[in-house]
């Protein structure tokens, strides 16, 4: 049980970051189709990010997203890294190293050891199939 909580949260917190992400880069997009690919992608992560969070309620536990700390760092690191180079061939290589990096964090979470509830192995694999799905559909934009 105390690891399928630590499973969802660490859910919740990769798809929080990336509903942060895709905010801090929205506007700054020029090309109207990678825009819909993100806004795409943030819908489908506010999904998961309800999924985890019903199901950690039913742990009777409160999910635990990014910390406000977290949330400023990522916005001002963003505004850094585009201070110089704004295009979208750099949002798509920043986007997908996050992508990448929550694939791995979740990844490396799962092999340690089995998930007792099905249904939070079921949105673990979701999230996974969901974040290389969002690296496919980027490639175009390098």
């Amino acid at each position: 049980m105390k690891r399928d909580i630590e499973i969802l949260n660490n859910i919740y917190e990769i798809v929080d970051m990336g509903v942060i992400g895709i905010d801090n880069v929205l506007t700054k997009i020029e090309s109207q189709a990678l825009e819909k690919i993100f806004i795409d992608e943030r819908r489908e992560y506010n999904l998961i990010r309800q999924e985890a969070s019903k199901l950690l309620a039913e742990y009777e536990e409160k999910a635990q997203g990014v910390g406000k700390m977290a949330k400023i760092s990522s916005t001002l690191m963003t505004e850094m890294e585009l201070l110089k180079n704004a295009s979208d061939n750099k949002i798509t290589k920043m986007m997908m190293g996050g992508t990448n990096k929550g694939i791995i964090e979740l990844t490396s979470l799962l092999n340690k050891g089995p998930i007792k509830d099905e249904k939070v192995a079921d949105l673990s694999q979701k999230l996974i199939a969901t974040l290389e799905h969002n690296i496919q559909d980027l490639k175009k934009y390098l």
